[in-house]
């Protein structure tokens, strides 16, 4: 099977270089990115941010993008929020939770990253695995986003699990956020009783 074939049959469409190496059972470095520029030169892997790859003229995820090009990183605030149906505005740019705020603009594409706390971040309670990427659960989405935002507002709260939102709520150690869970958790109580 050619390095190419591997990569096609493989669940993943964007490939870093550890990756890469790792498909291709390729641990010498050196022959890893004579085969990478190889590929390049050939079209048949196209450069999409340093150390980020697709195959050429194959269509990719741009959550799995996203995730791929700041790690560790997984997908959250408008974008999950709009993922999972809360909220209606549609934003052009992917925002994703990390370690570090940064902003990266590639392919047309724009990645925006926010900065959580250690102790945050690595709590992955509420924090869903998809197959090639990692995405906020609503639950999540909404914590992260009042972390974010205080005075965030959500169009559809109907999909919340109330228990999960208290749960994840506790993983912020915030008193101001826990409050505003405290009055979306209300909102649903109300909404629940009018039906």
């Amino acid at each position: 099977m050619t390095k190419i074939e591997k990569l096609l049959i493989s669940k993943q469409k964007v490939f870093t270089v550890d990756d890469l190496a790792i498909l291709w059972n390729m641990p010498n470095r050196k022959k890893l990115w004579e085969s990478i520029k190889y590929y390049l030169r050939s079209n048949r892997l196209q450069k999409i941010y340093s150390g980020v790859y697709v195959l050429a003229d194959h269509e990719f995820d741009q959550l799995e993008l996203a995730v791929n090009l700041f790690t560790p990183s997984y997908i959250s605030f408008f974008t999950a929020l709009a993922v999972h149906g809360v909220n209606f505005q549609h934003y052009s740019q992917v925002h994703a939770m990390a370690l570090a705020s940064k902003t990266i603009k590639t392919q047309g594409l724009s990645f925006v990253y926010h900065q959580l706390k250690d102790e945050i971040f690595f709590n992955e309670t509420g924090v869903e695995q998809r197959v090639t990427y990692k995405i906020a659960s609503i639950e999540r989405a909404i914590c992260d986003s009042l972390y974010l935002v205080p005075s965030m507002t959500f169009d559809v709260l109907d999909a919340i699990n109330i228990d999960k939102l208290q749960q994840v709520a506790q993983v912020y150690n915030n008193k101001s956020l826990l409050k505003k869970v405290q009055q979306i958790i209300r909102s649903i109580e109300r909404i629940n009783d009018a039906q």
